[in-house]
């Protein structure tokens, strides 16, 4: 994620991806408008709490989640 703080719940400003990639992380519950928390960083992935649930995904995908 763009510039994201570890814990503070931040609101997904666009996703800088193709229409597949878009699609996906729309069923999983992230899309332009939506608060997430990312949780944690390590060993090349990403954490985020999502509603209720949390997702672990890849920095590659990650750094594609623009947030403010």
């Amino acid at each position: 994620m763009v510039a994201a703080s570890l814990g503070n719940e931040v609101t997904v400003a666009k996703i800088a991806a193709d229409e597949k990639v878009k699609r996906h992380l729309e069923d999983l519950g992230i899309l332009a408008g939506q608060t997430i928390t990312p949780m944690s960083d390590c060993m090349g992935n990403t954490v985020v709490k999502v509603r209720d649930s949390r997702l672990v995904m890849n920095h590659g995908l990650a750094e594609k989640i623009y947030v403010r």
